[in-house]
């Protein structure tokens, strides 16, 4: 047998391994973490607004659908909508498939390693929530073909703030 013919299993093992290893931060449905963010004291968020030429993320989905989702996923944990008032958290919100300017959202990212939102795919929410403070990213959030349906949303949302490590609610 030809030294060829005895490394191709091991080549197809390290090609397969080379697909499934994802890189540093979360795998594709889970959520990466700033491990020094203060959690207990995130309660109240609000959403960032969308920046100029940046497109939506799912213009049918509109208002009630997509930030209705993700106000509900964060009631689930204790944490509530803050509108005009000082919230302690910031979030922001982007399909997988296309790279984010975090800048142009006005925040930035922090030393922890995170997946970037173009390597994720394109039927993938992905949920930034951003210390209001220092206006750097302390957790992003996948959420598995949210974006496939209006009725993916919800139960993938739910699944995905799971993830969240603060506090939960009683």
């Amino acid at each position: 047998m030809s030294a060829v013919r005895r490394s191709l299993p091991i080549l197809a093992g390290l090609v397969l391994l080379a697909c499934a290893s994802y890189g540093p931060g979360p795998p594709i449905g889970g959520a990466a973490v700033d491990p020094g963010a203060d959690f207990p004291a995130y309660r109240t968020f609000d959403f960032l607004p969308i920046p100029a030429g940046v497109p939506s993320v799912l213009p049918s989905l509109g208002y009630f659908g997509l930030e209705g989702a993700i106000a509900r996923g964060f009631s689930d944990v204790g944490v509530v909508r803050s509108i005009g008032g000082d919230p302690a958290v910031l979030v922001a919100y982007h399909a997988g498939g296309r790279p984010v300017d975090v800048q142009a959202w006005g925040y930035r990212t922090g030393p922890g390693a995170i997946v970037q939102v173009a390597d994720v795919p394109s039927t993938c929410l992905v949920v930034d929530v951003v210390d209001a403070g220092t206006r750097v990213l302390v957790w992003r959030g996948i959420a598995t073909d949210a974006l496939v349906s209006p009725q993916n949303l919800q139960p993938a949302v739910q699944q995905m703030f799971q993830q969240w490590p603060g506090p939960r609610s009683p």
